[in-house]
């Protein structure tokens, strides 16, 4: 229920939402397609890497992909990698517009990063 209203935001913003269940799965998504601009990560994603580790592997393998990651209620979030955002649930539909907004993928705002071509 949770993944179908966070594909249903995503869509609702003008986006293409691809699903993946665990870690494995969004990388091998971004290693299977161009064009991905935002990973939408639970902290403790299913999988052999963990939602911080998925973020970092993310900004460094595709620095040009925003990261949002959001989760349960904890005391500390560590090894999130700058520039990601970060939401405890339960976010809003207008916390996840507002970053998007902010990180430039909606509205009038110049997008920050670009899609320099690999060397």
């Amino acid at each position: 229920m949770v993944m179908l209203s966070a594909v249903q935001m995503f869509e609702a913003n003008g986006f293409e939402a691809l699903v993946a269940f665990s870690s494995d799965e969004a990388i091998a998504h971004l290693e299977s397609r161009g064009g991905v601009v935002v990973a939408f990560a639970e902290y403790d994603a299913p999988g052999s890497l963990s939602g911080p580790a998925l973020a970092r592997t993310i900004r460094n393998r595709w620095p040009t992909v925003e990261i949002i990651v959001v989760s349960r209620p904890r005391d500390a979030i560590q090894d999130l990698p700058l520039g990601s955002r970060y939401f405890q649930k339960p976010y809003t539909q207008a916390d996840i517009t507002r970053a998007l907004h902010d990180l430039g993928l909606i509205g009038d705002q110049p997008r920050a990063r670009t899609n320099q071509p690999r060397s």
